[in-house]
């Protein structure tokens, strides 16, 4: 038996889920009455509907073959065993081409990695090793596209739409090797010197190293610019005027050198030369 649970006699309430859509794909009717938006759940799946409209929206197609489904359910809770683990990443099929430098693993600088501490530095060896398995994975994906669009050439549409899915999880893997390198960035912009910190920045390119190539042309640059705003920070003060007074105080008390137009005179009246040669005339 079903009921709407959208309103009761007398007066309308909210409906709980204000997605209908949720309760088509589970077999339920929509709600006649047009101040409902809940439509009928029946007594048994109600909880189960509530829970999956309150819960994160996570859209699924049709399931799989059940062999594959356990596989792949397997590997993701638990990783693999440490021999088929080793057997993979042993196999021809993950050696890099030579032409695709982006397939290796990006190395943090050894500037910036011997002035780590011994955790920060085995947190950045644990990212590296995760980057280690999307690049391998991408390697053999890459391989096996290169083996799939022979047979494209062939004239097969099937096969060039699955080349074109397979391309998509390619470029999906590079986008999370991309992030991995990021968070090794960001987790190391912590531990390193503040005024280095512009290193970690994501418009610094990582080709083969995680800060880049010119990591020491960068610190230098920075060095130097440190030294100048010291240098700025420490000169002496200019010479300062106390009105009512005509003399003017350098840094130690001291009357500066007095010369040409030392003195002011109003009314154009001017007077030049230094005191010696007024006393003259």
């Amino acid at each position: 038996m079903s009921r709407c649970l959208g309103g009761r006699r007398g007066r309308v309430e909210p409906c709980v889920l204000w997605d209908p859509r949720g309760l088509q794909a589970h077999g339920f009717e929509s709600c006649p009455r047009s101040e409902c938006r809940l439509g009928f759940l029946s007594w048994g799946n109600g909880f189960l509907v509530v829970r999956q409209g309150f819960g994160p929206v996570d859209e699924m197609s049709a399931g799989i073959d059940k062999h594959v489904a356990d596989m792949v359910n397997h590997s993701f809770d638990n990783g693999l065993r440490e021999e088929k683990y080793k057997e993979i990443l042993d196999d021809v099929a993950t050696k890099r081409p030579d032409n695709c430098h982006a397939l290796a693993p990006v190395d943090c600088n050894s500037q910036v990695l011997d002035a780590l501490k011994t955790d920060a530095k085995k947190a950045d060896f644990r990212m590296k090793d995760v980057g280690k398995d999307i690049i391998k994975a991408a390697t053999i994906l890459t391989k096996s596209l290169m083996m799939l669009e022979k047979i494209v050439q062939t004239g097969q549409p099937d096969v060039a739409h699955e080349v074109g899915m397979l391309n998509g999880d390619l470029a999906l893997l590079g986008n999370a090797n991309h992030k991995i390198n990021l968070a090794r960035r960001f987790i190391i912009k912590r531990e390193i010197n503040q005024k280095d910190a512009h290193l970690c920045s994501d418009k610094v390119p990582m080709i083969y190293l995680l800060f880049g190539d010119d990591v020491s042309q960068s610190a230098k640059h920075v060095e130097e610019s440190e030294k100048l705003r010291s240098k700025i920070a420490t000169r002496k003060p200019l010479p300062t005027w106390k009105y009512g007074t005509s003399k003017f105080r350098g840094s130690f008390g001291k009357m500066p050198h007095t010369g040409f137009m030392s003195r002011f005179h109003p009314y154009g009246q001017r007077t030049f030369g230094h005191w010696s040669e007024r006393r003259q005339t």
